[in-house]
């Protein structure tokens, strides 16, 4: 099976999206809307919220005035007022030359707008550019305060730490980007950006780099590094800003039953940022959810909140990929987590006295596989740690078994579903499935130490924060090398342990992060909600499996059993058969519980 690439699937995509009989055979405002949105593939809330507050002007004048017309670059006599180029990210920009604003990235159509538009677009311009410049004095504010009181250095030191801790941070200021990414552009450390601040007061820095270390101050304290990551593929401003914390503090308090008031409307940027920081526990606690949407496009991560109470979040039927897989039995009315309980502390027994960890494997695989029948997805995953006592150690000490911990000291269990599984062939389910596996064994131990106060983390080990909170995302596959060869285009993942649940407990230490469910669709529909619920349970499930190796090691001296599966030797002898089959055994009424 021939690979295919991101750069294959990108080029494809942006030659679509640009064709000319689509550009210039309707109307300006299709055309508009195609290059915004990638042809519908980022919502136009998020694409809209990347453009400039002039560009955004344009095109808002374009909805409904269907005569409008786009032209051919160079195609008007006089050239037209503006041009509109495309980046290789598939980012919309309008230009106006005579302005002085030249595009840097390739020009694919213009555009001639009337007079009496253009007035039309400076009118609306004035105020909101009024508005940007007086909320942006509260951050200047901010920032002469902190270097007045001599806090300034250490707090530029946080954000160049804190953006080193999400995947990609792509944020655009104006025509300036500001970006870190291991594989694209980096404007903030690699070029420097953020370096150069130091040493110098605000006032020698430019208005762009103010606000964006100011807002990035605030956003921390709100929910850590990943609230930058809201702003990804979008336009950062005070105005925003204010409009992304207010937003933020109202919805958390109408989850918590509490009234907004008008007192949100009239608070600082600070106080806002501190409230939204003291309301996300509580709302974790309670009857809302949390979880994000992820665009594969912009890497924008938007939080959402859904009803639904505690008690409704857990699997209460006992998936049929588990029937077979320990000996434990439902004698009862047990729900689903309780069996798990119980099959885990039986396969921990059998493991502790025999050696064989099989049974545990089995757990596991009933539990991942049951997420992808039940989400209808491709594939799905869980991975974790191989020996769970690596974690163990007093509470909030990084320690040297933490620091000695390597890629292979994790595991990740990748399975198909019976579709694929009878679609593909197996070297091609093994190929994908491996190269997965590989990721996820990266990424785990990737966000360990994201567990541990900074102090307590030597400088030179790189690391993200922990996902908290479910996601859904689409679009993974055209821009992730990895989720390109991998087919990886609609996911979900639900971290654990859940917000809604202690921190994973080792010893004295606490995690978030260290194991979840993770699902895939390599080609639509997208995952939904409804979805989002049954990997929500599954993963809950994962939670019982490893919270009953961790009370089991601290009943029985720390001992914790090793888990050998899921190496490459494992995947290359096509054992992820075995759960495969024993599901049709299952469905074939054998093996099942009386």
């Amino acid at each position: 099976m021939r690979r295919t690439t991101k750069l294959d699937q990108w080029s494809q995509e942006l030659r679509d999206v640009r064709d000319p009989a689509a550009l210039f055979g309707g109307s300006a405002q299709a055309a508009v809307l195609r290059l915004l949105t990638m042809a519908g593939k980022v919502p136009f809330r998020a694409a809209f919220d990347g453009l400039t507050l002039r560009e955004q002007a344009v095109v808002r004048h374009l909805l409904g005035r269907q005569q409008l017309r786009l032209t051919a670059p160079g195609a008007d006599a006089p050239p037209a007022q503006f041009v509109l180029a495309h980046s290789p990210l598939g980012k919309l920009t309008v230009h106006e030359p005579a302005r002085g604003d030249l595009p840097t990235d390739e020009t694919v159509a213009e555009l001639a707008l009337p007079e009496w538009i253009i007035e039309m677009v400076d009118e609306e311009c004035l105020p909101t550019q009024a508005e940007e410049e007086h909320q942006r004095h509260e951050l200047d504010h901010m920032l002469y305060t902190w270097h007045a009181e001599g806090t300034l250095a250490e707090r530029l030191e946080e954000v160049i730490d804190w953006v080193e801790r999400v995947e990609t941070v792509l944020i655009y200021i104006g025509r300036r980007i500001f970006s870190r990414s291991d594989s694209g552009s980096s404007t903030l450390i690699r070029d420097g950006v953020l370096p150069a601040l130091r040493g110098r007061a605000p006032g020698d820095w430019c208005p762009e780099e103010r606000l964006f270390v100011a807002a990035i101050q605030l956003l921390f304290r709100t929910g850590r590094a990943v609230r930058f990551e809201e702003f990804n593929g979008r336009q950062l401003s005070a105005v925003s800003l204010r409009r992304v914390l207010t937003t933020r503090c109202a919805a958390y308090l109408r989850a918590l039953g509490e009234q907004a008031t008008g007192q949100l409307s009239t608070a600082t940027l600070a106080d806002l940022a501190a409230l939204a920081g003291d309301l996300v526990g509580l709302v974790d606690a309670g009857g809302h959810m949390r979880y994000r949407r992820v665009n594969g496009l912009t890497y924008a991560k938007d939080e959402f909140l859904m009803p639904w109470e505690p008690d409704l979040r857990v699997q209460d039927d006992l998936p049929m990929t588990l029937y077979p897989a320990s000996t434990a039995l439902a004698d009862d009315d047990a729900d689903a987590g309780e069996w798990v309980r119980r099959a885990t502390a039986d396969a921990l027994r059998a493991a502790h006295t025999g050696g064989d960890e099989r049974e545990l494997s089995a757990i596991l695989e009933g539990i991942v596989l049951g997420a992808v029948v039940d989400a209808r997805a491709d594939y799905g995953m869980s991975s974790g740690i191989r020996d769970l006592s690596r974690l163990d150690g007093p509470a909030g000490q990084y320690g040297q078994d933490v620091a000695e911990l390597k890629k292979p000291d994790f595991f990740c269990c990748v399975l198909p579903s019976p579709q694929m599984a009878a679609d593909l062939p197996a070297a091609a389910v093994t190929d994908i499935l491996w190269q997965v596996a590989q990721r996820m064994m990266y990424n785990r131990w990737h966000f360990v130490p994201g567990n541990f106060d900074r102090v307590e983390v030597p400088r030179q080990r790189h690391y993200f924060f922990p996902p908290l909170v479910p996601d859904i995302g689409e679009w993974g596959d055209l821009r992730h090398g990895g989720h390109s060869t991998a087919r990886v285009r609609y996911t979900l993942r639900a971290p654990g342990a859940a917000m809604w649940k202690q921190p994973f407990t080792v010893g004295g230490r606490q995690y978030r992060g260290a194991f979840d469910i993770r699902l895939v669709r390599m080609e639509g529909p997208p995952f939904t909600l409804a979805d989002m619920r049954v990997a929500c349970r599954y993963s809950a499930l994962v939670d019982v499996f490893w919270r009953e190796i961790a009370a089991y090691a601290d009943a029985h001296g720390g001992w914790t059993p090793t888990i050998t599966a899921y190496s490459g030797e494992w995947y290359a002898k096509e054992a992820w058969r075995e759960p495969v089959e024993r599901l049709e055994l299952a469905e074939d009424g054998a093996g099942v519980p009386a």
